[in-house]
């Protein structure tokens, strides 16, 4: 077998178990016909209907699990401190971590392992001789996603991406709820605050950082694409301030697919945003600036480049430069 295969074959085998699982998620609910069609408005959506049990306390390896009561509902979120925070007196960067659809913060010690990594100690501070950041992940809900024109991933945890009114949207004031418990500890640069996401999460990303983005330095979005005209109820784009955006796409995607981010990038580059797209190979590798959409893209292989982050070195020398570069005033 060739060695590029074989790479394919082994990374498969990897991600086995997550793949079939969102494979049958989207199964089911391209099979549910019982989803009914919102009333749009100019804020998108109504709240999603959630299913119980509505949230699950995560493991939070080798981090501390906090939590609030928000409406008679648990809401969790995970947050590991760098090795060198313990006993400290310097303060850190943050970047706040959004799951992806059918996945819970738990997804970051798993596919998001090379991230959970680097947060030991990359040098994203500002500051001289701070090494590692901290990681916040938040949960989302478990509810019955909208039905849309593209793929959706059906019952399962979600970021409620479809409603865009901040006043009322309960993951938004959830994320807000856990960043304020993360600032209480004294421990993190206000002007270093950080989202990325992956997937729904991604999306959130985008949507949460325009509207804290007198707070939020930059945004990371894995797998994700433009928010704003998610169907069922796409809405315009807000104006405000443009939050520094990595854009990180796969060449050939089931769920986030390429045409769709390369709309997304172009809409972006319109507005002369502060922007970096980074196009992935197969093995989650930096493609280069001129790499083109896969023509033949085939399901297992787009569930696959959806599913698999982009390696280390992408997050390290693409996203978290980026990052570091944009620190708030």
């Amino acid at each position: 077998m060739p060695k590029r295969r074989f790479a394919y074959a082994s990374a498969l085998a990897r991600v086995l178990v997550p793949l079939i699982s969102l494979t049958l998620a989207a199964a089911v609910a391209a099979a549910d016909t019982t989803v009914a069609q919102p009333t749009c408005s100019a804020t998108g959506t109504p709240p999603l209907e959630t299913v119980e049990p509505v949230t699950e306390r995560p493991i939070c390896k080798d981090g501390q699990v906090l939590s609030f009561d928000q409406n008679g509902v648990t809401r969790y979120a995970c947050l590991n401190l760098p090795l060198h925070a313990a006993g400290g007196t310097s303060k850190w960067p943050m970047i706040v971590y959004l799951h992806g659809s059918m996945t819970t913060p738990d997804s970051l010690y798993r596919a998001g392992r090379a991230l959970f990594k680097l947060s030991r100690n990359y040098p994203l501070s500002a500051q001289a001789g701070t090494q590692g950041f901290i990681l916040l992940a938040p949960e989302g809900r478990r509810a019955q996603a909208w039905a849309s024109g593209g793929p959706h991933t059906g019952t399962g945890f979600h970021w409620d991406e479809w409603q865009r009114d901040p006043a009322s949207n309960l993951d938004v004031q959830a994320i807000d709820r856990f960043i304020d418990q993360a600032v209480t500890t004294g421990l993190v640069d206000a002007k270093q605050i950080y989202v990325f996401g992956w997937s729904n999460g991604a999306d959130m990303a985008v949507l949460y950082g325009a509207w804290r983005a007198d707070r939020i330095a930059a945004v990371g979005q894995y797998a994700g694409t433009d928010p704003w005209q998610r169907t069922p109820c796409p809405v315009d784009m807000p104006s405000g301030r443009q939050v520094p955006l990595t854009l990180m796409r796969n060449m050939c995607d089931a769920l986030a697919t390429c045409s769709d981010t390369s709309s997304w990038s172009s809409t972006l580059e319109k507005q002369n945003w502060p922007l970096r797209r980074v196009n992935l190979t197969l093995d989650g590798k930096d493609a280069g600036p001129n790499a083109q959409c896969v023509q033949s893209c085939e399901k297992t292989r787009g569930l696959y480049e959806h599913i698999r982050w982009p390696q280390e070195a992408v997050l390290a020398d693409r996203m978290l430069e980026f990052f570091k570069a944009h620190a708030l005033p």
